[in-house]
């Protein structure tokens, strides 16, 4: 303000009752204004703090679920893992149980003792038409000697029982 006027405002005091109470209430709105503000600020640093912590619980809770998820996986795995090391147990039993009956051992075994029949010494084959006709016909093929012009030339008879 220029001093003129402040001579004036001190020459009549309404004037400067007028200004003291302008004043006051600038200085009110002002301060005012600041706290008003301040009271945003700290919402606004409330809100802030608030959305980190709810991040930051929601980032906790989503690691635990996770890791119970993992947990729970690690449990079926291993029932897993045990419930195939059983099958296959199991599998090299009835494999080596069928190895064993089928063993030509036991297959003569229970054919002399269950089913009656007797062991042949040499086994003698029966020689049909059909046979001799194809095996003539394949050796005309390949120009080889038939088994039984051989065994004629052998001394041997063609035998069959």
């Amino acid at each position: 303000m220029s001093l003129a006027m402040e001579w004036k405002c001190l020459s009549d005091p309404r004037l400067g009752e007028e200004r003291r109470r302008r004043e006051e209430r600038q200085r009110r709105e002002e301060a005012l204004r600041k706290e008003m503000e301040r009271a945003r600020r700290s919402r606004i640093v409330f809100t802030a703090f608030l959305a980190v912590a709810l991040v930051a619980s929601g980032i906790l809770l989503l690691t635990v679920v996770l890791n119970v998820g993992v947990a729970q996986n690690e449990v079926r795995l291993r029932e897993s893992q045990r419930e195939i090391e059983l099958e296959r147990r199991r599998q090299d039993a009835v494999r080596l149980e069928i190895a064993s009956l089928e063993s030509p051992a036991r297959v003569e075994k229970e054919a002399v003792n269950r089913l009656g029949m007797v062991r042949v010494e040499a086994a003698e084959y029966i020689q049909t038409p059909a046979y001799r006709a194809a095996a003539e016909r394949k050796a005309l093929e390949r120009e080889v000697p038939v088994p039984e012009a051989q065994a004629r030339a052998d001394g041997r008879e063609e035998g069959g029982i």
